[in-house]
């Protein structure tokens, strides 16, 4: 006879063994919704060129997408990855739109505005900072695992598209989380660190595939940091990344171009960066990857705009991109440039 303590101990182990199996059915089938939404449903979604409603679609539903899925042992770390760097556009957005009143406050000498302006600019840029840094760590996390590699060390032999897509962004996510703590005053304390790890990782992936994309990006890092453009041809190394990407219909080489002249201060250069991004002969914009097109239009046109305001105090005029005040014939039609300077 079997004493009824062991009945117990046999039953307990039983509804274990079940809760286990389901569990384990439940994180497969999770994981194998996760597998499809990244090969059907992200691709049609990187065709969507409207900035502002895929970075709102981001924000709103990354706590269902990333809940959800986690609640049935699902490992949805790229797309959240994805997410977080499609939702940080939105925070930056509106970190502009403060620098933007800042400068306007500070050229009308409106003390109060300016200073609260930029509280308000470093709060966004703080958010900023952590979604990028977030989206950097899971695309981190989940790849390492997954190929067995040493970040900044190694270099994965990738499977699909979508992981070294992920791949790039996730690491320029984490580039611009490093400016924009610094800008916030290092609210979040991102570990600047990962700008040298970048730059080591950025040569796993193929220049010529990615729109010139990982160089311009080494460039970057190349052109902030003391010593590490040493034997590098810096700015050669931007002019062809950014052919590349006005081949294939992607112009986010011009977007670190601009961005890297002027962090150094180079407004010759910067200038050169909007004019050619604005007249690029027959362009075409990436149909399969017009939200990242998207993207490099929308921060080009605030690089612009902060550029135009800090000088003038108004944004680019519409159809000025790479047009400035001081130029003969720069302004649009019925546009007044002595309006401006007053």
């Amino acid at each position: 006879m079997i004493k009824a303590g062991v009945w117990r101990v046999l039953a307990i182990s039983g509804v274990v063994a079940f809760a286990a199996g389901c569990a384990s059915v439940e994180r497969g089938a999770t994981n194998l919704a996760i597998n499809l939404i990244e090969r059907r449903i992200i691709p049609p979604q990187l065709e969507i060129d409207d900035v502002d409603m895929a970075c709102r679609f981001a924000t709103g539903n990354f706590p269902l997408i990333s809940g959800g899925t986690r609640a049935f042992g699902g490992d949805p770390q790229l797309l959240e990855s994805l997410l977080l760097v499609s939702s940080a556009a939105c925070s930056e957005q509106r970190a502009v739109e403060e620098e933007l009143r800042y400068l306007r406050a500070s050229k009308q000498n409106n003390i109060e505005e300016a200073q609260d302006a930029r509280i308000g600019q470093k709060r966004l840029l703080e958010i900023t900072a952590r979604r990028q840094l977030r989206a950097f760590e899971a695309m981190r996390n989940k790849l390492e695992d997954k190929y067995n590699f040493e970040y900044g060390e190694g270099c994965p032999e990738f499977e699909r598209d979508f992981d070294e897509l992920t791949y790039l962004l996730g690491t320029v996510a984490g580039l611009q989380a490093v400016v924009n703590d610094i800008a916030s005053q290092q609210m979040v304390g991102v570990p600047t660190d990962i700008a040298p790890k970048s730059e080591r990782a950025l040569k796993c992936i193929s220049n010529a595939k990615w729109w010139g994309a990982p160089n311009a990006a080494r460039a970057v890092v190349w052109s902030i940091l003391p010593g590490a453009s040493e034997g590098k041809d810096v700015w050669g190394t931007f002019r062809l990344s950014m052919l590349i990407g006005e081949r294939q219909g992607v112009r986010l080489s011009h977007v670190m171009y601009g961005l890297s002249a002027l962090a150094v201060g180079d407004t010759t250069r910067f200038r050169d960066a909007t004019k050619r991004f604005a007249n690029v002969k027959d362009f075409k914009p990436s149909e399969q990857y017009a939200l990242v097109e998207g993207i490099s239009v929308a921060v080009m046109t605030n690089l612009s705009d902060r550029y135009w305001t800090e000088n003038v105090g108004t944004r680019t005029p519409v159809g000025s991109m790479g047009k400035y005040w001081d130029e003969e014939a720069a302004m649009p039609a019925g546009m007044n440039v002595d309006d401006l300077l007053n």
